[in-house]
């Protein structure tokens, strides 16, 4: 069955014509696109080119800082929390980078992570009294090597929420019990991100040179061309393959399906849908083509397995001069 939606792809790829060349597309993040994943505003990533150049984000923070307040209303919640936690550490200590800044507060927000961490474990655990018993021991294993990680303050290798959520996935793979397989992902997925919470944010970047923490701040928002269909997956590379994602957004997703995506981001569809109005908006105006926003309604549709439905109907109202 995957072969032939491959090949029904393929043909569909070929049949039509390209509608935006990459500069067309990439010029679209000029006119505050919203990400289609988690629907805020993205940066244009040649705006973000030039800041990698900027040896100032290197220097003490109090410095650094105005080359970054231009951005921060389109910051993640999380980075812009610790954006202000840094203007206002810059202030008390003017003589510190952002890494040196980070370090100070470490030690505090690992221990919260850790409470937050050790706290879905435990709830992950309770489910042992209910699994057949070689799931049971698979867990409790599986359990035991992470709290061994996560308490432990120099690991060989750091915790990844990733690993875990995929090796939890094969452990109750064989579980017959559909609702209880469901609710321990879901648990396991509560499991914070630096994206999610400060503490993991300043965990996983204070070891970090000041230059790339300042960088990180602003990365999650660069725009980028998100295939629809995996590169892996003989997903075309050009715009009928291509939504435009924030970096996060697409770094997140990697060669997973898109109805995962979904259950990451529950909103999704809604972002989805002030997407396709900001391109119709945009398309009234001359600056994107109609060809386009019709593929990516197709291509949506058919990849999310009809979740996302984007309404595009204002789309026939429109007259171009």
């Amino acid at each position: 069955m995957e072969k032939k939606i491959v090949k029904t792809e393929n043909i569909s790829f070929k049949c039509k014509e390209i509608p935006l060349t990459r500069r067309e597309l990439k010029n679209l993040f000029n006119f505050h696109i919203p990400c289609l994943c988690c629907g805020l505003e993205m940066l244009h990533p040649d705006v973000y080119t030039i800041l990698l150049e900027n040896k100032k984000l290197s220097d003490t923070a109090i410095n650094a800082i105005p080359f970054l307040e231009p951005f921060e209303k389109i910051m993640h919640p999380v980075e812009r929390q610790v954006f202000n936690m840094f203007k206002s550490m810059a202030v008390k200590y003017p003589d510190k980078n952002f890494q040196e800044l980070l370090l100070m507060k470490k030690d505090i927000h690992e221990l919260a992570l850790v409470k937050i961490q050790s706290s879905i474990f435990n709830k992950i655990s309770f489910y042992r009294r209910i699994l057949p018993k070689k799931t049971a021991r698979a867990l409790r294993k599986l359990i035991i090597k992470t709290n061994d990680i996560i308490f432990d303050p120099e690991p060989h290798k750091p915790f990844s929420r990733r690993i875990f959520i995929h090796k939890i996935k094969n452990i109750c793979k064989n579980v017959e019990e559909q609702k209880i397989k469901e609710e321990i992902i879901k648990i396991a997925r509560r499991l914070p991100r630096s994206s999610d919470e400060v503490c993991a944010f300043v965990v996983k970047n204070a070891r970090k040179r000041p230059e790339i923490i300042a960088l990180n701040l602003i990365h999650p928002s660069v725009g980028t061309f998100e295939h629809l269909q995996p590169k892996c997956m003989n997903g075309q590379n050009n715009s009928l393959n291509f939504a435009l994602e924030c970096t996060y957004c697409n770094n997140s997703r990697h060669h997973y399906p898109m109805t995962l995506q979904i259950e990451e981001n529950p909103y999704m569809p809604e972002n989805a849908q002030l997407q396709a109005e900001k391109l119709i908006s945009l398309y009234k105006k001359g600056l994107c083509k109609k060809e386009y926003i019709e593929n990516l309604k197709e291509e949506l549709y058919y990849h999310s397995e009809g979740t996302i439905n984007i309404d595009i109907s204002s789309i026939s109202d429109v007259t171009i001069n």
